[in-house]
């Protein structure tokens, strides 16, 4: 399936969704936007009320934990991140508070909404902007007490836009078309920051310290990472396996992340090793033609967000 409608209402009119991969933690407290300051990647220093920040928590040694959404509002701060990440998260995020004022919950009871497209800015008058895939978007949290009537509310305002209710699997399908990344599918704690070609709108190198800066820096001003995740286009109908390793004459070059078919063709994420960006020709997935489109950083649903 394609999902070709509702692709269409992403990138031309909106498509909204509820995220159900993604949970809430509020912060809060006196010190809570200086501590945040040391936790993320990306720059929060200057963020005032209805301002968001996308980065990500490191591990200690600089691999990515998680990519978060950090919405600013007047009685805290709440992070929008993984929900298979909570429990390891809080774990993470406590162990660095020493001496700060600075409570964190999990909130349970909080979904997350998110609306995509040009026409996002119309829905919903308590959200925070929020572009996943390079159209405009916004992201606003609701009670799951307000959840049902959220959805008829959010729906018939998308279909009088033009769009409509995004699927989770045409949202996943986006991520792959556009050439955005998704955690816990094409990045996590087996990658470094440069690695997922999200440096751009989810690092900052002219911010302070955060945990786990001293491996990205370092890994800066060596110019290359180990891999980097590229776009990539198979000459094929049905689309190989995650994990699948990409090959080039023969020998091995990257793997596999994300692969959707797209009619006669599979659009595909995955990684290539250093040493190969200049090649063009001679790739194969599965003993399939493989033709690497360019980093992810450059395409669609990364080059054209906001820093």
């Amino acid at each position: 399936m394609t999902h070709s409608r509702e692709l269409a209402w992403l990138e031309t009119s909106v498509g909204v969704l509820m995220l159900s991969d993604r949970a809430v933690i509020s912060i809060s407290g006196d010190d809570a936007h200086e501590w945040l300051q040391g936790q993320i990647t990306n720059q929060c220093e200057d963020a005032t009320s209805g301002d968001s920040v996308y980065g990500f928590v490191l591990t200690l040694k600089g691999r990515v934990m998680a990519d978060v959404w950090a919405l600013f509002h007047d009685d805290g701060i709440w992070l929008a991140v993984p929900e298979s990440q909570v429990a390891a998260l809080l774990e993470r995020l406590d162990r660095y508070i020493i001496m700060e004022d600075v409570d964190l919950e999990h909130r349970a009871e909080l979904r997350v909404f998110v609306a995509q497209g040009p026409r996002s800015d119309s829905l919903s008058e308590r959200d925070w902007p929020a572009d996943h895939l390079g159209t405009g978007g916004r992201l606003w949290i609701v009670s799951k007490d307000e959840v049902d009537p959220e959805l008829e509310r959010v729906s018939r305002l998308a279909r009088e836009l033009d769009g409509g209710w995004v699927s989770d699997e045409a949202w996943a399908y986006a991520h792959v078309v556009r050439g955005r990344p998704r955690f816990g599918v094409d990045f996590g704690d087996w990658t470094y920051p440069q690695e997922t070609g999200l440096t751009r709108i989810a690092v900052s190198f002219n911010k302070g310290c955060y945990v786990g800066q001293e491996t990205v820096v370092m890994l800066q001003n060596r110019g290359k990472a180990p891999k980097v995740l590229w776009r990539w286009t198979l000459d094929a109908a049905e689309a190989p396996a995650p994990k699948s390793p990409i090959q080039h004459e023969g020998q091995a070059a990257g793997e596999l992340s994300s692969a959707v078919s797209v009619g006669d063709h599979v659009e595909a994420l995955g990684f290539l090793k250093r040493g190969h960006e200049t090649e063009r020709q001679g790739f194969e997935i599965e003993g399939i033609t493989a033709r690497p489109l360019g980093p992810v950083s450059e395409g669609p649903g990364v080059a054209n967000l906001p820093t």
